[in-house]
């Protein structure tokens, strides 16, 4: 009986802090960002060290690890999840998917064009070419990591901490990317992040105790993954090369240079070491 009223109550705790703390973390560098305090100071530091870093071979892989989380790969499995939802007429289901994948979005834009924040390099156009905060960190979490909860919560402890590991190695390792890549700053990819997982966590949360749906996990997951690994091929077939010069490496960035950067977005100069 203890055994089974601590496994009634790990869940809702554990995700009830991970919301808490992930909103508590999201609103502080929103704060910061929106204020410009001092950890902006920090974001063209890190920006400039990570471009050091930069190698051909990790090019690569990096490249292929984003194109993950583009729409090309993230939009097919949006719509077969919303399909298998809809055929199988889980429809409380597929209205807690609706509600992750367009507040998610709908934050994301909002934001952008509240905050007007400038991508360290103009390789987008129109709302995209705001940087605040991170799109593909943001939907990547919540498409990637709802679909985990969905598939993994009627799982074997094992099968599920693998399926969990699985989408986090994935999240975290798009999100790297973008920092790697030089597309966005820290407090974009940390606000995206938290956020999302802020957002998972309360509609995991509110799933479990109001839906009672079978979601058919195993078949489904057969599904999520032949998708992943078609669309996923396709895009990086057809999109790599172009991503290769897209994506091109800036100038090696020394501490002047950091401080004109630093000075073109208005951010106060950093004086190095």
């Amino acid at each position: 009986l203890d055994t089974t009223r601590r496994k009634r109550w790990c869940f809702p705790l554990l995700a009830g802090l991970a919301v808490l703390g992930s909103a508590w973390l999201f609103l502080g560098v929103l704060e910061d960002v929106a204020t410009r305090d001092p950890l902006v100071d920090v974001d063209v530091v890190v920006h400039a060290m990570l471009q050091k870093l930069r190698t051909p071979w990790m090019d690569i892989v990096m490249i292929a690890v984003t194109e993950l989380g583009d729409a090309e790969v993230v939009v097919p499995l949006m719509l077969t999840a919303l399909g298998w939802f809809l055929w199988h007429r889980l429809w409380q289901t597929c209205l807690y998917w609706l509600a992750a994948v367009a507040v998610a979005e709908m934050v994301v834009k909002v934001l952008k064009i509240l905050l007007h924040r400038a991508r360290p390099g103009a390789l987008y156009e129109g709302l995209e070419s705001f940087a605040f905060p991170s799109g593909h960190a943001t939907v990547g979490v919540v498409v990637y990591g709802f679909l985990a909860f969905l598939v993994a919560r009627a799982q074997r402890p094992t099968a599920r901490n693998r399926i969990v590991a699985g989408a986090v190695v994935l999240v975290a390792s798009i999100a790297i990317s973008r920092l790697y890549l030089g597309v966005h700053w820290a407090s974009d990819v940390i606000a995206g992040m938290s956020f999302g997982l802020a957002w998972v966590g309360a509609l995991a949360l509110a799933y479990s105790y109001r839906c009672r749906e079978d979601v058919q996990a195993r078949p489904l997951t057969i599904w999520l993954v032949a998708v992943m690994l078609v669309a996923g091929s396709w895009h990086i077939g057809r999109q790599h090369k172009a991503d290769m010069q897209r994506y091109a490496p800036a100038a090696r960035l020394g501490i002047a240079a950091v401080s004109e950067l630093a000075e073109a977005l208005t951010l106060p100069r950093w004086q190095g070491p």
